[in-house]
C-alpha cells in the first residue's frame, strides 16, 4: 500500500471517528444536491459508490439540481471529457437505475482523437506547466512535441457507436471543443469553444444541449458571460460545495471524486474535507473554490 493511500485511509478513519461525516450531512447537505464529478472509474469501483451513497441520499439526474427537495439529501453524478472508459459503466448506471450526465468534447468523442493531456507530447511537456500556458502557446508546445504523432488506434473518448448506446441511459452535455483552458484562451477562442461546442453535441447526437461544465474548474466572469450567452440553463464548476434553488445556475458547486476511492475515501470525500484541504494546499484560502489559472 503506497503512502498516498495510506495517508487517505488514515483521514478517513479521523472522519469517521470524530463524526464529521454525520456532521456534514445534517449541517452542509441537508436536504440539498452534491454534484459528484468523476471522470474515468472502473465499473466496479462506481458500482460500490452508488451502492453506498443510495443509502444516504436521493440520486437525482442533473437537471432537477435547482427542484425542491423532499427533506433528504440528494446527489447529481456527472463525468468530465467523454473518456472511452464510461460506456463500461452503462450497465452500472442501468442496474442502479441512476441518469447521470456526461459532459462531452466535442471535437474529442466520436472520431479517432485524443485527449490532449494523454498526448505523449503533453507529458513529455508537462501537463501543468501547459495548462498554464496561452491556448496559442499550449497548442505550439505540444505540435513542438509532435503532437500528431498518434494514430486513430489511441483514440480515447467515446466512439460514435457507443454514444448512440448509452444516449437512453445517460444526459450527454457540453465540455468545450478541445478541453482548452478558457482562462487562457482569447476572447474569440473562449467563445467558440462555449458556443460551437453546444451546436456540434445537438447535431451528433439529435439532443438538447444545456448544460456546460468549465474544463478544469477555470472560469471568470467572461465565461459565465459566454455560457450565458450561448443559451446553456447551468454551467457546473469545481468549486466545492452542495446546491439548491438559490444556487447560481451558471455557478453549480461540486464535490470532485477520485477515480480510484475506496469506500472509505468516498466517504470521505462527500463530507468535502478531503477536497477542501487540497483546495486550501493549493489556493491558500479558506473559499473552497478550486484553484484558479
Amino acid at each position: 500500500m503506497n503512502s498516498r493511500i495510506v495517508l487517505q485511509e488514515v483521514l478517513a478513519r479521523g472522519i469517521k471517528t470524530f463524526g464529521f461525516d454525520v456532521a456534514s450531512r445534517r449541517l452542509l447537505w441537508r436536504d440539498r444536491v452534491a454534484v459528484l464529478l468523476y471522470h474515468d472509474p472502473k465499473p466496479e469501483t462506481l458500482d460500490k459508490h452508488l451502492t453506498y451513497v443510495k443509502t444516504l441520499c436521493d440520486v437525482i439526474p442533473l437537471s432537477q439540481v435547482a427542484s425542491q427537495g423532499n427533506g433528504r439529501p440528494r446527489a447529481a453524478i456527472t463525468f468530465d471529457d467523454g473518456a472511452a472508459g464510461n460506456a463500461d459503466l452503462l450497465p452500472v448506471f442501468i442496474k442502479h437505475n441512476v441518469r447521470p450526465t456526461i459532459f462531452l468534447c466535442s471535437q474529442l468523442v466520436g472520431r479517432p482523437a485524443v485527449h490532449w493531456w494523454l498526448l505523449p507530447a503533453a507529458k513529455q511537456a508537462g501537463i501543468e506547466r501547459l495548462k498554464r500556458l496561452s491556448n496559442r502557446e499550449r497548442l505550439a508546445e505540444l505540435e513542438k512535441y509532435g503532437s500528431a504523432e498518434c494514430i486513430a488506434e489511441d483514440a480515447t473518448g467515446l466512439t460514435a457507436v457507443q454514444l448512440e448506446q448509452m444516449r437512453p441511459f445517460v444526459d450527454f452535455q457540453a465540455h468545450t471543443r478541445f478541453h482548452p483552458i478558457l482562462t487562457r484562451c482569447d476572447d474569440s477562442e473562449c467563445e467558440q469553444e462555449i458556443s460551437v461546442c453546444k451546436s456540434e453535441i445537438e447535431s451528433m447526437l439529435g439532443i438538447s444541449c444545456e448544460h456546460f461544465a468549465y474544463p478544469n474548474g477555470n472560469y471568470t466572469d467572461r465565461e459565465v458571460r459566454f455560457v450565458k450567452d450561448a443559451g446553456y440553463k447551468t454551467a457546473r464548476t469545481c468549486d466545492l460545495g452542495w446546491n439548491d434553488g438559490r444556487s447560481d445556475p451558471y455557478r453549480l458547486k461540486t464535490i470532485v471524486i477520485d477515480d480510484d476511492a475506496s469506500l472509505s475515501w468516498f466517504a470521505a470525500q462527500l463530507t468535502g474535507i478531503p477536497v477542501f484541504l487540497r483546495y486550501l494546499r493549493h489556493a491558500r484560502n479558506l473559499s473552497g473554490y478550486s484553484p484558479q489559472f
